[in-house]
């Protein structure tokens, strides 16, 4: 290592794009240990480099800071790919009953088939209503229990081996928010089950092994996308993730700023779920790895007919004139425990779909403000389909983080169609706002939900944010657009916004959510090392190339922990919400 005030490491001739307040674009950067020692011109950079400085001619490429992905449930499909039936890219009732017929002839002593990834819009009838019925499954594998999620995550398809050995039957009772689908007209047991219903399902048991494993291989796909940093939403199997986290962080090889984000469930005690949500804090921590957050669920999706909407779904849910969806939380329950969970110093962050919850999520986090001292909560709201206009300024008023996933902020076809306009009619016109949060000066945060988006490259959904259209056709079917005005996928083009605001959606702003803003998420003297080049400058090309552009290296604290295969590397977007 260089001593005094010389480099490690020098980048020139580049494009450094800093993300700090004024989106300072320079030419030049130098590295020295863990942190950045200096940015600026290519003559300034000159006085920091001597004959052990290592030295890169970027060529005119472009380095942003490391990537924060703020709402993504790991370790995702790293541990599924190894062991389960994987439907995702697939989108038709035969296709899906090909894979588990193939996945149970390749392992014929297989005891149980655990799966994810089956769209809505593969089916039709009620089966788009309710979900797959068990007799598909039944057909395929009559002996051992199946079960599929969906690809999000919120409703399981099972069959009829699988609700036995789970003990539900027609007598059995739903959890509070929980839905057991059961046939309308004979009342027997349909094949779907919804939101915390899910838990009475039996559920897959792997390893602490399995999942150190699959966790670094999680860090390792994380680092090809340029992600440095991520909000980990904790939920099934929550002990043995931290457990592997903790591992990766004692043998000195986590790589990532982890912030842990653990459920709090209207059905359980209160008190009791914060406590532990404490005992877990002081357990499982590290210097890169820290428990900072309380998931709350407000409604379920629109797609599953659970979204909380302020006025009703198209009749075609077949539940009546008058159905609104569901609400989670009872009474003034949802004030009380955003105060509760504020007074012990945690962020709150909301999963909320319809404008209804959002608007009573909006309504509780005011109440709580009233209840507790004034402090820096950075309390966010995640997903956010439908979003009232009058509420987006609350979001301002509130100091409330928007959580968005611009990967699905277009048309997705067969998927919008099908699901989101059937449902929602001419509201779905409107969904997934985000020029309007920046609009009223909103801090958005990006974030890909992975796995429920199987390829969480950031550089997808920042074309999608800048476009609002679809960003790899071909993923879906359908020829890839040329034109970002192409009005086949695109969706309500007034809630476009810059590249630059994409690109602090998921540096500066996405740390900022973390509460780790004085240490990366910008490029500026003093700060962590945290770098990813981009073989393209993104300012610069036409914003539908900007999917095409290839993660070249990615460094977390000035180390090398990702780079490209001169051989090519390639992450292939498979179909979300198609």
């Amino acid at each position: 290592m260089t001593t005094g005030r010389l480099a490690d490491m020098v980048m020139m001739n580049g494009v450094i794009y800093t993300a700090d307040p004024h989106d300072t674009v320079h030419q030049a950067i130098a590295v020295k240990g863990e942190k950045i020692l200096f940015v600026g011109s290519n003559e300034q950079i000159t006085a920091y480099i001597d004959d052990a400085t290592e030295t890169i001619d970027l060529q005119g490429k472009m380095v942003i800071p490391g990537l924060i992905d703020s709402h993504i449930h790991p370790p995702g499909i790293a541990l599924t790919e190894l062991y389960e039936v994987q439907l995702f890219g697939i989108n038709t009732l035969e296709g899906y009953l090909a894979a588990v017929r193939d996945f149970i002839r390749q392992q014929p002593d297989i005891k149980a088939v655990f799966g994810q990834g089956w769209l809505w819009s593969a089916f039709t009838g009620e089966d788009l209503n309710k979900g797959p019925r068990k007799e598909y499954l039944d057909a395929v594998a009559p002996d051992i229990p199946v079960i599929l999620r969906a690809m999000d995550g919120h409703s399981w398809w099972v069959n009829s081996k699988a609700l036995a050995v789970s003990g539900i039957t027609t007598a059995t009772q739903a959890p509070e928010g929980g839905v057991i689908e059961k046939d309308t007209v004979s009342g027997e047991l349909w094949g779907t089950v919804k939101e915390s219903a899910i838990s009475l399902v039996m559920q897959p048991q792997y390893t602490l092994e399995q999942y150190i494993q699959a966790m670094a291989a999680f860090q390792s796909r994380m680092h090809s996308f340029g992600i440095t940093g991520i909000l980990a939403i904790l939920g099934r199997f929550m002990p043995l993730i931290l457990q592997a986290l903790q591992h990766l962080a004692r043998q000195g090889q986590l790589s990532l700023h982890v912030r842990g984000a653990i459920m709090v469930r209207p059905q359980a005690d209160l008190h009791s779920q914060l406590e532990a949500i404490g005992d877990l804090q002081a357990e499982y921590h590290s210097s890169n790895f820290r428990i900072t957050t309380a998931k709350f669920f407000a409604d379920g999706v629109v797609e599953g007919g659970t979204g909380y909407l302020l006025a009703p779904y198209t009749l075609a849910t077949g539940k009546g004139p008058d159905y609104y969806g569901r609400f989670l939380w009872d009474g003034g329950g949802l004030d009380a425990a955003f105060a509760a969970a504020n007074r012990r110093g945690l962020q709150i962050h909301v999963h909320s779909i319809g404008d209804g919850a959002t608007r009573k999520v909006l309504d509780a986090l005011a109440a709580a403000r009233q209840l507790v001292p004034a402090g820096d909560f950075r309390n966010t709201i995640t997903h956010l389909q439908l979003v009232a206009p009058d509420d987006i300024m609350r979001f301002k008023q509130l100091q409330v983080l928007a959580s968005v996933q611009p990967y699905w902020h277009f048309k997705g076809p067969n998927w919008w169609h099908n699901v989101d306009y059937r449902l929602l009619g001419a509201r779905a016109e409107y969904e997934y706002p985000l020029q309007a949060f920046v609009a009223a000066g909103v801090p958005i945060i990006s974030s890909s939900d992975y796995p429920i988006t199987p390829v969480p490259n950031p550089l997808f959904a920042i074309e999608t944010g800048v476009t609002r259209n679809i960003f790899d056709g071909r993923v879906y079917g359908v020829e890839d657009i040329t034109d970002r005005e192409d009005e086949r996928y695109l969706l309500n083009k007034a809630e476009r916004v810059t590249v630059a605001a994409m690109l602090r959606s998921f540096t500066i702003n996405g740390a900022y959510s973390l509460f780790i803003e004085h240490e990366t998420g910008s490029l500026e003297a003093g700060k962590q090392a945290d770098m990813v080049v981009l073989a393209q400058n993104l300012l610069a090309i036409n914003p539908i190339a900007i999917d095409k552009v290839k993660v070249l290296r990615t460094y977390f604290a000035g180390r090398l922990v990702y780079q490209r295969a001169a051989t090519g590397e390639s992450h292939e977007a498979t179909g979300v919400y198609g």
